[in-house]
């Protein structure tokens, strides 16, 4: 799951994501600065600057975030 989330992390152009963990909380990533991922987890701050030390073992998915559409 680790490498699911570099690239959509490294993905050009960005498209924001959120990663389900298996408790399932959501938490958003509207941009890669807000995730860090190392070699046997991921760091994830979120939009409220809370820091999720997150195991891959609990990332049950990452999904797109769906795109606003224009008025």
């Amino acid at each position: 799951m680790l490498n699911e989330l570099r690239e959509a992390v490294r993905k050009i152009p960005f498209d924001p994501f959120w990663i389900e963990l298996s408790s399932g909380t959501e938490i958003p990533v509207p941009h890669p600065d807000h995730v860090w991922v190392r070699e046997r987890r991921a760091v994830v701050e979120d939009d409220k600057r809370t820091i999720h030390i997150l195991s891959p073992l609990h990332i049950a998915r990452i999904r797109s975030q769906p795109r606003e559409s224009a008025a």
